[in-house]
């Protein structure tokens, strides 16, 4: 089962691994304190993350981190996915 967290939201509990899907370069100008950057070429990495922990997952504006979210769930991990990306993120921050 996936679970949807608006990422506005989101707290990090020690059980999580923050992840953001996002590319090498979109995540060097900034992210989420504590993520991992684990890019669309490297998605394979995904199945390297511990599946006793939640995977949460973020990338630009929502999209694709839901498609992956239900790859893993698919596949034995427990996971949410943050809806609204790190743009909305951003943008909760600037206010």
């Amino acid at each position: 089962m996936i679970q949807k967290i608006h990422i506005t939201d989101y707290k990090k509990s020690e059980n999580d691994v923050l992840v953001d899907l996002r590319d090498k370069t979109l995540f060097s100008f900034g992210t989420i304190g504590g993520a991992v950057n684990i890019p669309s070429d490297e998605i394979g990495k995904l199945y390297d993350l511990p599946k006793e922990k939640r995977i949460v997952l973020f990338c630009q504006i929502g999209d694709y981190s839901a498609e992956i979210a239900e790859l893993l769930s698919d596949n034995g991990y427990q996971v949410a996915d943050l809806e609204g990306g790190y743009r909305e993120w951003l943008a909760d921050c600037m206010k």
